[in-house]
């Protein structure tokens, strides 16, 4: 597990739970110092939207208890933006996309949505 994942991980702030059948979510919260917010950007740290999509892949691979691949993030938006110390609740519902297993990712804070993504799962086998 790469660095960044791993301090994902460690910046949970409770378990995963199951809310309804194929979906999940957690509660994280990134301190100053995580390293997702160096250089983004110096004097006004805000998360970037690839670490907010590494953070819902880690949830799905932490349910599964395997790594995954990632084959693509679509309709991508961005509302909010995350800072240090707030806490966010993420929730991966399975869905497919574009017919590849994949999941809705919803990024919540407490004024709001924050952020809403699709990510497809590659498969075994899959060139690209």
């Amino acid at each position: 597990m790469n660095r960044v994942k791993q301090e994902i991980v460690s910046s949970a702030v409770d378990e995963i739970k199951v809310t309804a059948p194929g979906t999940i979510n957690r509660r994280y919260c990134f301190n100053q110092d995580f390293i997702g917010f160096s250089g983004h950007f110096p004097g006004y740290p805000i998360l970037p939207a690839f670490v907010q999509i590494l953070t819902a892949l880690t949830l799905a691979e932490e349910q599964r208890g395997y790594p995954i691949d990632l084959a693509s993030v679509e309709n991508a938006k961005f509302h909010i933006q995350l800072r240090p110390g707030q806490v966010i609740k993420v929730e991966c519902k399975e869905k497919l996309v574009r017919g590849k297993p994949g999941c809705e990712a919803r990024l919540m804070v407490a004024e709001g949505l924050a952020s809403l993504f699709r990510m497809s799962f590659a498969e075994k086998g899959d060139a690209g």
